[in-house]
């Protein structure tokens, strides 16, 4: 007799959720997630859903556990309660598990230092565009430059806020060093706080870039 056959079945789908976008829609394959059910389960399918993979499961258990990689090569651990009532997981690519790393933003403003990202198309070829981000009187006056034209000036009032949307910026930029695989044509970003230059190189192919904190910190629209 089948061990699972005496516990109620609930069938469950499986498939990758890009949090910043309203719609919830992403491209990225089951692959790069490699979610691992760790609650007594049983896989039916795996297959296409649309463009994207997905995993058909059967679950057995009043909860469901699930460790995945984000975008980022991060393992994250999630548990769902109430799992007899599930009928869809989306996994959150995208979430980013925060940790503790020296900030080049704090430092820039502690000493009154320019503070710089650089983004580069290809092997540090084609500057795509740059932020500057100058700290003075509780301010950080900012120039944008596209295609070494600058598009944007402005500043920014020095709040919590503002300091840890540039903070996890940062993190995210070290964890692109090691990137899974990687493309042959991919971005890189020079940092400099003044004090410190460091060389970032994306590899990863899951279009990070740095749009999403320009427009957190309403450079862009």
């Amino acid at each position: 007799m089948n061990l699972f056959s005496s516990f109620a079945q609930n069938r469950i789908e499986l498939i990758l959720n890009d949090c910043s976008q309203e719609n919830g829609f992403t491209m990225f394959p089951l692959v790069i997630a490699n979610p691992n059910v760790l609650t007594e389960h049983k896989t039916k399918y795996t297959g296409k859903y649309f463009d994207n993979s997905k995993m058909i499961i059967l679950n057995y258990s009043d909860t469901l556990r699930i460790e995945y990689r984000n975008i980022y090569g991060q393992i994250i651990d999630t548990t769902f309660t109430n799992a007899k009532v599930l009928r869809i997981v989306k996994l959150c690519v995208n979430k980013f598990i925060d940790y503790e790393k020296k900030s080049l933003i704090n430092e820039s403003i502690q000493k009154n230092k320019v503070w710089t990202l650089n983004t580069i198309w290809g092997d540090y070829i084609f500057e795509s565009d740059k932020l500057v981000l100058k700290p003075k009187n509780g301010f950080l006056k900012f120039e944008y430059y596209k295609n070494g034209k600058r598009i944007n000036r402005g500043k920014i009032k020095i709040t919590k806020y503002i300091i840890d949307k540039i903070a996890l910026f940062e993190r995210k930029l070290y964890l692109m060093q090691n990137a899974d695989k990687g493309c042959t044509f991919g971005i890189s970003y020079k940092l400099n706080n003044g004090i410190d230059e460091i060389n970032f190189q994306d590899n990863s192919c899951y279009g990070f870039n740095n749009e999403q904190l320009l427009i957190e910190l309403k450079i862009l629209n």
